[in-house]
């Protein structure tokens, strides 16, 4: 069962989702919780970051910027 679903949106901005998913995944408690990162068309390498370093994210990619709402 999970308790929490955490839904990072990203475009360009590799680094900050680096830090961002090293800082969620040394979350410790008494939860359960999956991860989605939702990349919107990035250019700087962002999704091949995903699938190497945080197989366990689970990663949408977008072919198009259609922005947050999107």
């Amino acid at each position: 069962m999970m308790d929490i679903g955490i839904v990072i949106l990203n475009w360009n901005t590799r680094d900050l989702l680096r830090r961002c998913l090293e800082t969620v995944y040394a979350s410790e408690g008494d939860f359960a919780y999956q991860v989605v990162v939702v990349d919107n068309a990035s250019t700087d390498d962002s999704p091949e970051m995903v699938r190497r370093d945080f197989p366990q994210a689970q990663l949408i990619v977008s072919e198009t910027n259609g922005g947050y709402s999107y």
